[in-house]
């Protein structure tokens, strides 16, 4: 990821907060069938001693072969908005778009066992509606056998909030009053983070 420094987020636990609230993310591998991207559901794993990510894939699958320890790359996507250049103040500008967007950069590792039924497990806690261990095991053991689970530690992290902190507070009031009034409350949120931290 190509990171400007006014936009480049290092917080470990806001960086975990964006993954936790966005976790369906691509998982980018590069083996003998060259370059493969799979969107998947991640789980958050850990976070205080460094974040851990993992989930799962088909077995069929060509990037499982990359669970002994590929190279990978995980990339999740926060809010985003389209900023005109009306919004600001200062004249003349151009439009860009805002975004709040991290990169994990590790090698895979086979999840296997209670390691992955764990993982399955933690990936459905939000529904009440389903319990793995209810399943019968005729029903269970055929699924279970079709997946391949996976972790990533993050040996590298790359993150960037790019919130329009390279505008005046002036023309960030107006990008926030503007996406406030498109519903774009999310990022509206983010960019008037900016003007209260500084």
């Amino acid at each position: 990821m190509y990171l400007r420094p006014a936009f480049a987020e290092t917080d470990t636990a806001r960086i975990a907060g964006l993954i936790a609230a966005n976790p369906f993310g691509v998982l980018v591998t590069c083996g003998a069938a060259g370059m493969q991207a799979s969107h998947v559901p991640f789980i958050l794993l850990r976070q205080d001693d460094g974040i851990v990510v993992a989930g799962h894939l088909a077995a069929a699958n060509a990037q499982c072969a990359q669970f002994e320890g590929g190279a990978a790359l995980a990339v999740f996507a926060g809010p985003h908005a389209y900023i005109s250049p009306s919004w600001y103040r200062t004249q003349p500008a151009v439009p860009t778009w805002d975004y709040a967007a991290v990169h994990l950069h590790g090698h895979l590792q086979k999840l296997e066992g209670e390691a992955l039924l764990e993982m399955l497990r933690a990936l459905s806690r939000g529904d009440a509606g389903f319990d793995l261990d209810a399943l019968e095991t005729g029903f269970r053991d055929p699924l279970l056998a079709g997946i391949r689970g996976f972790s990533l530690r993050a040996e590298r992290i790359e993150a960037q909030w790019k919130m329009s902190q390279n505008r005046s507070a002036a023309d960030r009031e107006g990008v926030v009053a503007a996406l406030r009034a498109g519903g774009e409350h999310a990022v509206a949120d983010l960019v008037a983070a900016t003007l209260a931290a500084g």
